[in-house]
Order: C-alpha cells, then sequence, then structure tokens
C-alpha cells in the first residue's frame, strides 16, 4: 500500500502507521470441520492430539487459520504439516468436504455443507475463534470518487455479514 499498488487492503491484522486508515469490516467466526467419514473415526478419541495424525488441509504451508484456532480453543501449539495447500479457501472447502482431512474454515464458507450434513463440526468450543477483517486505505492516497464509493459499499455491506 505504501508504495501506491493498491487503494485498498482487506487485512486480518489492524495495521497502525500515520499514513494508514484501518476501519473495522467484519468479524469472521471459525470451525475445524471435516466430512462424516472422518468425523466417525475421531469419535471416542481425544482431541486435539487425535487429529493431529489426520491429513490437514489448508490454504498456506504455514496454517495460519489453523495455529490460531488451535492456540485460541486448545491452548497449544499445533505442529503439523499440511497434506494439501491450496490457495484459496473454497478449494479448500472442497477438498475437506471430498474427504481429504479436515481444515479450520470460516463459518459462512461452510454453512451450507454443514448445514446438508456433507461436512460435520470436529469440536465446537463455547468461545470460538473470531478474526476480525480490516479494511485499510493510505490516508491521501487517492482523491478517486469511486473508491469512494466502494468504501462506502464495503462499510454499509458489512454490517449485514
Amino acid at each position: 500500500m505504501r508504495t501506491g499498488r493498491h487503494d485498498i487492503v482487506v487485512a486480518t491484522r489492524r495495521r497502525r502507521g500515520r499514513a494508514l486508515q484501518a476501519e473495522r469490516l467484519a468479524d469472521e467466526e471459525f470451525g475445524l470441520v471435516t466430512a462424516p467419514a472422518w468425523a466417525e473415526r475421531l469419535k471416542g478419541h481425544e482431541l486435539p492430539t487425535a487429529l493431529e495424525s489426520l491429513p490437514v488441509i489448508a490454504y498456506a504451508e504455514d496454517l495460519p487459520i489453523a495455529r490460531r484456532h488451535w492456540r485460541h480453543v486448545f491452548d497449544r501449539r499445533l505442529y503439523v504439516q499440511a497434506a494439501i495447500t491450496v490457495p484459496d479457501l473454497r478449494g479448500v472447502l472442497t477438498a475437506v468436504t471430498n474427504g481429504a482431512g479436515w481444515s479450520v474454515l470460516p463459518s459462512y464458507l461452510c454453512q451450507g455443507e454443514l448445514a446438508s450434513g456433507a461436512l460435520r463440526p470436529v469440536h465446537q468450543p463455547e468461545d470460538p475463534p473470531v478474526i476480525t477483517a480490516y479494511l485499510v486505505q493510505c490516508l491521501g492516497s487517492s482523491t478517486n470518487p469511486h473508491l469512494t464509493l466502494v468504501l462506502e459499499h464495503l462499510l454499509s455491506a458489512a454490517k449485514t455479514w
């Protein structure tokens, strides 16, 4: 952003600096999910240990969502490698739904699969992890009226998410 390449960015960490303005856009709730066959195999086994021996599907090799979830829910670090990395959460959802392993996904993304039974929640904590998304822009970086309209629309629409 500081180089002028991007006008706005959706970030999962609040960016700070005199030149940056960050507004809360939305909160995303996440859940640990897997296909029914894996959920059946996990019954009666102790979580989270049982999950650490099963394939994990992630959008990035360093498992940022799963690691954050692990720390928040299980109060410990996650020491596994991704079995499959798909650089798009919809692709992760498809892989998990088709039985490739487990993942931590935003609730809004997999609500249809959970409702139909194609996916099952592995663990439902009382206090599920929430990641806040911020809309970030450089102050005074653009006088483009269309950018202002996009920002206003995103902030308005996010109230219903």
